[in-house]
């Protein structure tokens, strides 16, 4: 995930749920700390990571969450499914 337009921004909290091999829900949550006017990226794995990334496979039904966080404190969200 990038976000390139970070005027006015303080943070950016997500949840992404998705389903992967076997019909098994899964599910990442974090946070971005943005540095106004500078670009920022995240790399979001989907799988679970410890010593060595064991990515899921067939993942489907993915839905992200977007909750922004502006400088002045208020919080604005956004839902979208992706395909």
């Amino acid at each position: 995930m990038a976000i390139t337009k970070t005027s006015g921004l303080s943070s950016v909290d997500y949840e992404l749920s998705y389903t992967a091999k076997g019909n098994i829900p899964r599910g990442i949550i974090g946070q971005i700390s943005i540095k106004p006017g500078k670009t920022v990226s995240q790399e979001i794995p989907l799988g679970t990571c410890s010593d060595v990334c064991h990515y899921d496979q067939d993942v489907s039904v993915i839905n992200l969450v977007l909750k922004v966080t502006k400088t002045d404190g208020k919080t604005y969200q956004v839902e979208k499914s992706l395909d």
